[in-house]
């Protein structure tokens, strides 16, 4: 038996590192949590066949096996039924391979040594509702006896009892053709699969007005299989693997979608997170000084370049990617209501009346990326450098920004800088305009902006406000910028105020535009 049992753990082990033999080279990973997996080397043949006894989360339409020209013939994979020697026996598989032995039963009894001993023989053995096990015995009295499993505590057998017994399992099997005549082949193999991803983290230290320091680490997750030294090609980019939702249909045995991405993330990747159980991989951070990162550019991605050098199964990476100086220019911002359509309605008669209401301010910053790599969207960490040390701010999206781009992050909304705005209608003319066979009156809006700056410093603020309509006028400076073209009646344009304010000072200006209004 237990030469028997060696001899199967020795072949299951052996399958297994057959099955790991082809290593991986390199894995570019995305920020959805899919990842090609590229894996190389050569591979032994037996009767021109290749087989091991996984299969990999290969996502569809993605597994493909290359090699030298012709030679290989076919992919095949099936699930086999195989019989393996089972190494422990429960009583009811125990007496049922060994009916009508004699044995000796030691029972569960009201005596004082609380068990008696009974010779007999098991004439059968089955389940008895799924709750316990239950036996049929005939005595060396004649009797019989039926009794559960709970009621017997040991068996004694008088005879050589037989327990080399045979479970049916199945067992996965991937099966590469080739011509027959070689020994071994050299093989590529490819394929996307899900539960490997990583997403950046930034950390923006601000010193001072003007100056600052950005850095990247790439937080990197694998769920998947063990990587082992594997080259990691971080993509920054939106991945377009269109079909690739599902597993593929080569290793899909009744398992439906279940092998498709475990992280249904980012491309999202603004709003990716992935909630990790402390207690159930290692994260492993490796503290080296980067300023230059290693990577390339291909088509429409830039990919980072990493070698963590050992990456396991259910294990996590934080890994720097680079840092370099910025400088950034402050300034505050609101966006006024935008004016469409149906925000036109109480403009349709003479009975509408002006509104006034606060808008909130926001701190931004913003820089140029100097750098001749491009900068990933993700979650970014604000500090500033006080007379007590680095002090956290807050935390925004950076958005993705090429090289030589302008990069705008939000800091906070600040409550001394104050502005009021309302509007209201002036002038009418009714039938003014015909449009698609509807007739519209031309109405002259007239509108107030009040701003005031708390502040015990000069700040810069910008007002920005879209509307549908014509600008006519303003006290203020403005730009006008006019979107794209509508099959509205009225035209779409971007209001835009750059204005500088000394601490204290409070401002006012009247602006006009006219809509077309249905009648």
């Amino acid at each position: 038996m237990k030469k028997a049992v060696l001899l199967f753990l020795l072949s299951q082990n052996f399958l297994f590192s057959f099955a790991q033999s082809l290593p991986v080279k390199t894995v570019t990973v995305f920020k959805n949590s899919n990842s090609l997996i590229y894996k190389s080397g050569k591979v032994p043949l037996k009767d021109g066949k290749y087989t091991v006894s996984e299969f990999p989360n290969a996502l569809f339409g993605t597994y493909w096996v290359s090699g030298a020209p012709n030679e290989l013939q076919s992919v095949f994979t099936a699930i086999d039924s195989v019989e393996t020697p089972q190494v422990v026996l429960t009583k009811t598989e125990l007496l049922r391979n060994n009916l009508n032995k004699p044995l000796r039963l030691l029972l569960e009894s009201g005596n004082l040594n609380g068990y008696e001993s009974v010779e007999a023989v098991c004439l059968k053995a089955y389940s008895s509702n799924g709750y316990s096990d239950a036996f049929m015995f005939k005595t060396k009295s004649g009797n019989y006896l039926s009794l559960s499993s709970n009621e017997i505590h040991r068996i004694e057998f008088l005879e050589t009892p037989t327990f080399d017994l045979k479970n049916k399992t199945t067992q996965n099997r991937l099966q590469l053709n080739f011509k027959p005549g070689k020994n071994e082949a050299e093989i590529g193999l490819s394929y996307l699969t899900g539960q490997i991803g990583w997403t950046p983290v930034y950390r923006l230290e601000l010193d001072g007005k003007n100056k600052g320091n950005l850095s990247l680490r790439a937080e990197i997750l694998n769920d998947a299989e063990d990587l082992g030294s594997a080259e990691l090609r971080l993509a920054a980019g939106i991945p377009n693997y269109k079909f690739a939702v599902n597993p593929s249909i080569l290793f899909n045995y009744g398992r439906g979608s279940s092998m498709a991405s475990g992280y249904n993330g980012p491309a999202q990747m603004a709003n990716y997170q992935v909630a990790f159980d402390a207690e159930t991989y290692e994260e492993k951070v490796i503290a080296v000084p980067v300023d230059q990162p290693e990577g390339y550019q291909a088509e429409d991605f830039y990919f980072y370049t990493v070698r963590p050098g050992n990456f396991p199964k259910n294990s996590r990476y934080q890994y720097p990617i680079f840092q370099t100086d910025i400088q950034p220019t402050h300034y505050f911002e609101t966006v006024l209501p935008a004016t469409a359509p149906g925000s036109y309605r109480n403009y349709s008669s003479n009975s509408s009346q002006p509104n006034s209401d606060k808008f909130p301010v926001f701190h931004y910053i913003e820089f140029k990326n100097t750098t001749n790599y491009p900068w990933t969207t993700g979650a970014t960490n604000i500090l500033s450098q006080s007379s007590a040390g680095l002090q956290p701010l807050s935390q925004d999206m950076l958005p993705y920004t090429a090289p030589g781009g302008t990069c705008k992050v939000k800091i906070a909304q600040t409550p001394e800088i104050k502005i009021t705005h309302g509007e209201g209608d002036v002038d009418r003319q009714e039938n003014a305009k015909r449009f698609f066979s509807v007739a519209y009156a031309k109405v002259k809006i007239e509108a107030q902006v009040c701003v005031m700056n708390y502040k015990t410093e000069p700040v810069t603020l910008k007002i920005r406000r879209p509307i549908e309509g014509t600008p006519l006028a303003s006290e203020q400076p403005w730009n006008n910028k006019q979107e794209q073209a509508t099959l509205r009646v009225n035209p779409s344009y971007m209001l835009e105020w750059d204005l500088e304010l000394k601490p204290g000072e409070e401002r006012k200006w009247s602006y006009s535009y006219e809509v077309f209004v249905n009648m």
